[in-house]
């Protein structure tokens, strides 16, 4: 099986490793353990070249970019990252996009990519924002965060 982080989530790692609030480093440790234990249970971990490129950008936007760059890299080191390939991905993405628009649910594009990426891997993505990728036909969802 493999899990696909959303950028949601890694966020909120970095975020909560970062803090002194015990609430939001404990949320980090769950995300943490919880891709351990998948791991040790032989299932791969990974991360879309979309949520990378996200994370550049909230980098950017910072205004302290060396220092959170330092931190992105940190919390990417243990994952693969997956390129978004150029066969797959833009078939789905295009589906995708077509049934939310025309249902009237349509989501953000960055995370049209990555549920994209998603389903062209068969992968569940990871999320906190269930109600956004949820809409997505055959795509698979999980929130770590809420299973805790």
């Amino acid at each position: 099986m493999i899990f696909l982080l959303d950028t949601d989530i890694l966020i909120v790692a970095m975020r909560g490793l970062k803090s002194a609030k015990t609430t939001e480093r404990k949320r980090a440790e769950g995300i943490v353990d919880r891709c351990q234990q998948e791991l040790a249970k032989g299932n791969r971990v990974a991360i879309s070249a979309v949520t990378v490129s996200e994370l550049e950008y909230g980098a950017c936007r910072s205004g302290q970019y060396p220092t959170e760059i330092v931190a992105v890299h940190k919390i990417l080191s243990p994952f693969d990252v997956l390129a978004y390939d150029a066969i797959d991905c833009p078939a789905h993405y295009g589906r995708i996009r077509h049934d939310l628009e025309i249902r009237g649910v349509a989501i953000g594009g960055m995370d049209l990519m990555i549920a994209a990426h998603g389903v062209a891997l068969g992968a569940t993505v990871v999320t906190n924002n269930v109600s956004h990728f949820s809409r997505v036909v055959g795509l698979q969802v999980v929130n770590w965060l809420a299973a805790r």
